[in-house]
């Protein structure tokens, strides 16, 4: 049998070519419409105007720019801010104006801007939204101000104190060798804490009132109270208030007066806390202290200054009227002079340079071992007179020179020569307390005298004596200088260049205790002094004088012999003045005398 193809019939569906061209233009108009949606919600997202219907606090915003927002909250903010809330607390009541607030208009703004824009997708619906009349409300951001929180306390601690339930904190206090701590008592105070976020709710909620422009009378905020237990003392804090340890007094190196001394004070931490644990509320309980007296008060630190002559030195002061006044002057510049322990005086540092500026005058001094006149002549005997001051205490001497020649207004290597930059006196206060440099200069008996005391603390009772032993001593030979002013046949000592002996000495300090026991032989110094010649001017005329007749200068002729002295003419020798030489024995520049 033979078969044949039968042909299928063709389906109805969305194989269907008119069908299909439908789908595709729905397909078409959605993507139309969410890509314009999505526009829009870039657009949205990128708008710097407030959604319409936004408001901040009730105060309509929508519309603006965060600026704008920004300045009109702050502006209604300005005007809100004399409204006043006013607040009570038993019989105690107060207020607390819109002032006290701050508003953070630029977070309100930003804020009203981002309602509707939480999310992308559904920020272009809220525009929509806010077109068909949709509102949307803002908080707004508010603290307080940079005083606001301190009125409130203020107002607090007012209240509290006025109307208060009679809280008392513990409380200590130190009566002679007790401390005495009385506990705390119970009482009913404000609660800090909910007073605070009652105060500002109230406020925030009139300062948006007033804002929205509703004038509604402020109602009374009653403060939080509640019982409220003091405050547990801390021990530890306490004991270091309290702990102290002993502090002797000491000596002001700028007024050189005794500064106050302090009592150690210690007590038991533990014993301190059981005693006030078993202690009823209001009840005092006493602690014994330990209470430890310094070694040196106040009192008796101001009674050991400068109570003791350690040691004193008078010498006799001659010469110009110029020598001394530069003695003087010298003197009074270390007069008062006070030293620390351990410090050391410099005589050059003290006086300075001696200069006319500073009013000394010209007198002798020595220059390559000759006398000529020079500013500040003498002020070497000042160095000299509290050397030898110095030599009647224990001091420490630090730097002495001695003179040239010797001097002779104190003994043989008792003398202390100085020259500025180049030669000073220095000693060191070596005790335990200050000690001060006194010096008058005065007139008494005819003679002038220069005193120098030295004042301390002889905390031993230990005393010293200067003695000094003197050795190879040299004569003044003679010389004979010729000078045409002298007049013929006749000769003159020379009153300026006096002649010196030559002599060396060796210095000893003997330290005695209180009772007169010899403790100590210091050998403080040896010092040598140069001989100066006499010197005998005469005319260069007479001739040489080593061909003189029995040393006598020949007599002039004249042309009245009749007239002439049947003798030769006497010699005149000028009694050489005290000694006044002031200069290093190995020194050959000028030196002071």
């Amino acid at each position: 049998m033979e078969g044949h193809r039968v042909q299928k019939k063709t389906k109805k569906g969305p194989d269907n070519p008119k069908k299909k061209g439908l789908w595709i233009g729905i397909g078409a108009a959605a993507v139309v419409v969410v890509g314009a949606y999505v526009g829009l919600c870039a657009w949205v997202g990128s708008s710097p105007t407030i959604l319409k219907g936004v408001t901040v606090g009730g105060v309509p915003v929508g519309g603006m720019t965060q600026e704008q927002a920004k300045s009109t909250l702050e502006q209604s903010m300005e005007q809100s801010q004399a409204l006043t809330v006013p607040l009570e607390y038993g019989t105690w009541s107060g207020s607390i104006q819109g002032s006290a607030m701050r508003l953070d208009g630029e977070a309100c703004a930003k804020q009203a801007w981002q309602a509707g824009r939480s999310n992308f997708i559904l920020q272009g619906g809220a525009y929509l939204s806010s077109l068909l009349g949709a509102d949307r409300d803002v908080d707004l951001v508010l603290d307080w101000s940079e005083d606001g929180q301190k009125q409130l306390d203020t107002l607090l601690d007012e209240a509290d104190e006025l109307a208060g339930g009679g809280i008392t904190q513990a409380a200590y206090v130190i009566e002679g060798d007790q401390l005495k701590i009385t506990k705390g008592v119970t009482g009913v105070a404000i609660d800090r804490e909910k007073s605070r976020e009652q105060v500002k709710q109230a406020l925030e909620d009139e300062l948006a009132e007033q804002m929205r422009g509703e004038s509604v009378q402020p109602e009374t905020v009653t403060l939080t109270a509640h019982e409220e237990s003091p405050q547990e003392p801390d021990f530890q804090v306490m004991y270091q208030e309290l702990h102290t340890e002993p502090v002797d007094a000491t000596v002001d190196p700028e007024t050189y007066q005794a500064t106050d001394s302090v009592v150690g004070v210690d007590f038991d931490v533990e014993q301190a806390k059981a005693a006030y644990e078993s202690a009823a509320e209001g009840e005092t309980v006493s602690i014994p202290l330990t209470l430890t007296q310094p070694k040196e008060t106040k009192e008796s630190l101001q009674a050991k200054l400068f109570r003791d002559l350690l040691g004193s030195g008078t010498t006799n002061v001659s010469g110009s009227s110029n020598r001394k006044h530069n003695v003087k002057l010298s003197a009074q510049a270390c007069n008062g002079v006070v030293l620390m322990p351990g410090e050391v005086f410099s005589y050059n540092n003290t006086t300075g340079s001696r200069t006319a500026a500073k009013g000394y005058l010209s007198a002798p001094v020595y220059s390559g071992g000759a006398s000529v006149d020079e500013v500040g002549g003498g002020i070497c005997q000042t160095s000299s007179t509290i050397y030898y001051a110095v030599l009647h205490t224990t001091l420490e001497v630090v730097e002495r020179k001695a003179h040239m020649y010797n001097t002779g207004y104190v003994d043989e290597g008792m003398d202390a020569t100085v020259y500025y930059g180049q030669t000073d006196f220095r000693f060191k206060n070596n005790t335990n307390y200050p000690v001060k440099i006194v010096t008058r200069s005065y007139d008494q008996g005819g003679r002038r005298k220069l005193t120098v005391e030295i004042y301390g603390t002889n905390e031993t009772g230990y005393y010293a004596v200067p003695k000094s032993t003197t050795y190879d001593q040299v004569n003044p030979t003679t010389q004979y200088k010729a000078d045409s002013s002298i007049p013929r046949g006749t000769t003159k000592v020379d009153s300026k260049q006096n002649p010196y002996t030559g002599i060396s000495a060796s210095t000893y300090r003997y330290i005695y205790d209180k009772n007169g026991n010899l403790v100590e032989k210091q050998q403080m110094t040896s010092s040598t002094y140069k001989m100066r010649p006499k010197t005998i001017l005469y005319n260069p005329a007479d001739g040489d004088p080593s061909t003189w007749v029995n040393g006598v200068p020949p007599q002039p002729q004249t042309e009245t012999p009749a007239t002439q002295p049947e003798t030769p003419a006497e010699t005149t020798e000028e009694t050489p003045a005290e000694t006044q030489a002031e200069q290093p024995a190995a020194a050959s520049s000028s030196q002071v005398a």
